[in-house]
């Protein structure tokens, strides 16, 4: 049975909407006042600290600078002393510095990070269930967030609350209104219309596609999406029955998936460097005008603002989601990005009264604003800067959204497929018989496998 997110999201659309007030995290002084906030405000008085933040976003982008800022100042004021020392190692290589810096005691006191649940069975991050934003959580987001041991041993973190999501969204095809407006271009609502709309825009000699996949998670993120909707196109059931073997990596719909990339390499709808630049490389080609679309997440929207500010000319950003080749489009809501505390840290009280000052509206819906992102919690309303979130909003809640595909598979098995992605665009040409390490693994790791449920 799949699980219609795309509804919950009108759902919580429409309570957030009808919000009036955007009450602080924070209690008032005086009466009333907490054993913690007491403690907060004489620590205040006391001697200043460093604490260390850990992240693998915060880079350049003027969205991101205020972000620190806000947080800075906000601290400030429940610690004037306070120093926040913010550790950013951008990209891929932060999650394994990160794990290192766990297994020895050395991490940062509150740490970003994608993978909540497995670092809380490794019993890595500290219990936030009493913390009061908690409560303020969307319902279907804190039941998402609070922890379901499966096993015995993980039974001491169970109903527990160990991270909160800094904001959901939904990825996509991002494209150029204005020059497709030049060409005559209709908005693609399939694969076929996308590739006769990439030929148009070849032909007038601007790059179709922007890609950036130096980085394996671009590579993994468009991979992700196209399946996503042409694997749950053809099966509702499409994850489970990858996992139950009515389907294979070896199938249809990842032929087809490869497929699409083989297309877009021999056409020349891609960029040539397409291997040896990031995401923010691709984002400079699409907002320069030399390429038309790129396929990225909601924060493309403030990056586009952000390099139009910088002296690129401004153009009208348009989205459509990535479809099948019928038009099917599974346009999952998504959080990749989690916030928690270091259970080792010295620092415990500070921590997490640095985290509930990242998760106030002074910070937190600004952060959510500026990313496209919507706010996880029942007092902040969504407010977006860019009036393409519409369109996003629009196509998502006619969207069908199931679980993601890749939950359903071994790492093993998803990595294979990730390097065939990565051949073919190197140039080397997609064979049927390149997916049948892919199916080997697939097979070798479900025992490994736990599959969410529908």
């Amino acid at each position: 049975m799949k699980s219609n997110q795309a509804a919950a999201l009108t759902v919580i659309l429409s309570v957030l909407m009808l919000m009036t007030g955007c009450g602080s995290l924070f209690k008032g002084s005086g009466e009333g006042q907490t054993n913690a906030e007491a403690f907060v405000q004489n620590e205040a008085e006391g001697d200043g600290f460093i604490i260390r933040v850990g992240a693998w976003f915060i880079d350049d982008r003027s969205i991101m600078a205020q972000f620190k800022q806000n947080v800075e100042r906000a601290y400030k004021n429940k610690y004037p002393k306070a120093k926040i020392q913010w550790e950013v190692t951008l990209g891929e290589n932060y999650t394994n510095k990160l794990i290192t810096e766990l297994e020895s005691d050395s991490a940062p006191d509150v740490i970003f990070n994608q993978y909540y649940q497995s670092f809380t069975e490794s019993g890595y991050l500290a219990d936030l269930s009493s913390e009061a934003w908690t409560d303020k959580l969307i319902p279907q987001v804190k039941k998402t967030m609070t922890y379901a041991a499966t096993e015995n041993r993980f039974r001491p973190y169970d109903s527990k609350v160990f991270a909160a999501p800094m904001g959901m969204g939904v990825r996509g095809y991002w494209y150029n209104k204005d020059l497709f407006r030049q060409l005559g271009l209709e908005v693609p609502k399939n694969l076929g219309d996308l590739l006769a709309a990439s030929e148009t825009i070849k032909q007038s000699g601007i790059i179709p596609i922007a890609l950036g996949f130096k980085d394996t998670w671009t590579v993994g993120q468009h991979f992700n999406n196209l399946l996503q909707s042409i694997g749950y196109g053809s099966d509702s059931n499409y994850g489970r029955s990858l996992h139950e073997g009515g389907k294979r990596l070896d199938g249809d719909e990842v032929q087809t998936t490869m497929q699409f990339f083989q297309t877009l390499k021999e056409r020349q709808y891609i960029n040539k460097n397409a291997l040896t630049i990031d995401w923010m490389q691709s984002a400079e080609l699409f907002t320069s005008g030399q390429a038309a679309i790129i396929m990225q997440g909601p924060w493309i929207g403030g990056t586009v603002e952000d390099n139009f500010a910088k002296g690129d000319k401004p153009f009208e950003l348009g989205f459509f989601p990535v479809s099948d080749v019928n038009g099917y489009y599974d346009l999952l809501q998504f959080a990749d990005q989690y916030i928690s505390v270091n259970a080792k840290t010295s620092l415990m009280q500070q921590a997490k009264d640095l985290v509930a000052v990242i998760l106030s509206p002074e910070v937190y819906e600004p952060y959510c604003k500026g990313n496209g992102y919507i706010p996880a919690f029942t007092d902040m309303k969504p407010v977006f800067g860019n009036p393409v979130m519409d369109e996003v909003i629009e196509y998502a809640n006619r969207s069908d959204s199931h679980n993601r595909w890749e939950l359903y598979v071994a790492t093993p098995a998803y990595n294979e497929l990730l390097a065939g992605v990565t051949r073919i665009v190197s140039g080397v040409e997609f064979n049927q018989g390149d997916l049948r390490l892919a199916q080997i693994e697939l097979e070798k790791g479900k025992e490994w496998v736990n599959p969410p449920p529908e």
